[in-house]
């Protein structure tokens, strides 16, 4: 417990936010032997009530946060997550979006010199890829299929998906709806923009991995320019001077599928501003999907994946607004959030958009009364992407730290009423560093390279 990193700052709830935070992914540890755990192992859980650990929820979690936190904890997750198939290294879990791996595994390497691990890493990236790319993909469109990336439940969908039997998840759309389904693949017919987004940033990955193993690398290089091309031209919607959520059939904004677009370099400097202008923001945050479909909110109120606010979202879209210049949209959704953790002294899962009280939101499932069978499903308790949404607003928003080849640079940026922050007892790479930024220093980089001879760094602006 002594390499915990403390945010001190004279904003209470911010650092009390923090401090909830941080506590939040201790709590979601626990043991867990699967996936490529042969014995029980620390895994980070995506909340209080998994009992294992999720692929999409696991890389989220590693990227945002854990890998500067626990670096042996998110290998564990990250591996947990694994599987042998036919004799091949595949990546777990929902068959569209698992592909995040990438971004887990691309930041734990950041923190840690793990050669053999790499290596792995590659060769369950490449073999994933080979896979989706014969079921899923579409070389019409240069896209893939699938749903997006946090949307396993029906109601982040159209209409057209909803379940003739009122099940609760997009995953039963093929066997509910044989002359709909896809003939490739598990079915599922949509593009949608998030999921995309992150097979273009999983080739990139990719590509650097195998550059760094020494290997040819050109073919995912021209893959990712492909995917680039592709979401711009099929997702971009000049009229509104934003990207749409399903490509050809729904120009609903996707909360976190903008994010990605301009966090990932999707959308170049135009592009981005335009995005980030024009996002429908509501009293508690950025809503997953908006609006929210309409055979929901004639039930008086919103849908569990539509309309509602969810954090890891928040937390994507705040540095993304913050990377194209809009501050005021980082604050917001930076100090929002805050604000509801200190309130119920937990990150709960799902946030209601009007009230900001914890909601789940409202969707089908089969025992629900009703002709309809829409209910309310609950807000899950101590959500730790819920967590780590906040903590990458700190570490990457308000620090504003980058770590590369062993170099940690650091561009600050502090809320409007906050003249000092700092971090204490940060641990990156084995070195203990302080950073201190104050007022003045707002818009200067300091880079530091974490060489053997550097025990400690105090950084002051």
């Amino acid at each position: 417990m002594n390499k915990i990193p403390q945010f001190v700052c004279a904003d209470e709830t911010l650092t009390l936010a923090y401090k909830l935070a941080i506590g939040t992914v201790a709590e979601n540890v626990n043991l867990c032997k699967a996936g490529f755990l042969r014995e029980d192992r620390p895994c980070l859980m995506a909340g209080v009530d998994y009992p294992t650990p999720w692929t999409r929820d696991a890389a989220i979690n590693i990227h945002n946060a854990a890998a500067l936190l626990a670096p042996k904890v998110s290998k564990n997750t990250l591996l947990s997550v694994l599987k042998k198939q036919n004799g091949k290294t595949l990546i777990g879990g929902e068959y569209w979006d698992k592909i995040i791996w990438a971004i887990g595994v691309k930041k734990y390497l950041e923190f840690k010199d793990d050669a053999p691990f790499l290596k792995l890493a590659a060769e369950a990236l490449s073999n994933t890829f080979k896979e989706l790319e014969e079921n899923e993909f579409d070389s019409g469109l240069n896209l893939f299929r699938g749903g997006a990336v946090y949307g396993d439940g029906i109601s982040a969908y159209p209409d057209k998906y909803k379940s003739p039997v009122f099940s609760c998840g997009i995953i039963d759309f093929p066997g509910e709806h044989p002359k709909e389904r896809h003939p490739k693949g598990v079915g599922v017919p949509c593009f949608s923009l998030s999921t995309n987004c992150v097979y273009f940033k999983a080739y990139e990955i990719l590509a650097e991995f195998k550059k760094k193993l020494g290997s040819e690398n050109k073919a995912e290089l021209l893959k990712a320019k492909k995917m680039k091309e592709a979401v711009n031209k099929h997702f971009y919607n000049e009229a509104k001077g934003t990207y749409d959520y399903l490509s050809g059939e729904c120009d609903y904004q996707e909360g976190m599928g903008i994010s990605f677009a301009c966090l990932f370099g999707i959308a170049d400097k135009e592009k981005s501003l335009s995005v980030i202008k024009n996002a429908v923001i509501t009293n508690a945050g950025i809503p997953c999907v908006y609006p929210a479909f309409e055979r929901y909110t004639k039930t008086g109120g919103y849908a569990r994946h539509s309309g509602t606010v969810w954090p890891h979202i928040q937390g994507f879209f705040a540095l993304a607004a913050l990377k194209a210049g809009d501050a005021d949209k980082f604050e917001f959704e930076f100090k929002t959030l805050a604000k509801h953790a200190v309130r119920d002294l937990q990150f709960t899962e799902i946030y209601h958009p009007d009230s900001g009280m914890p909601y789940g939101g409202m969707q089908e499932w089969r025992e629900f009364p009703g002709e309809d069978r829409i209910g309310y499903w609950e807000s899950r308790r101590c959500q730790t992407w819920s967590a780590t949404a906040y903590l990458s607003m700190v570490y990457e928003g308000i620090f504003g730290m980058k770590l590369e080849n062993g170099v940690l640079s650091v561009t600050p940026y502090l809320p409007q009423g906050i003249d000092k922050a700092g971090l204490k007892n940060l641990y990156i790479r084995g070195k203990k560093i302080d950073i201190e930024i104050t007022r003045s220093g707002i818009g200067k980089t300091i880079s530091v390279k974490l060489d053997s001879q550097s025990k400690k760094i105090k950084i002051t602006f």
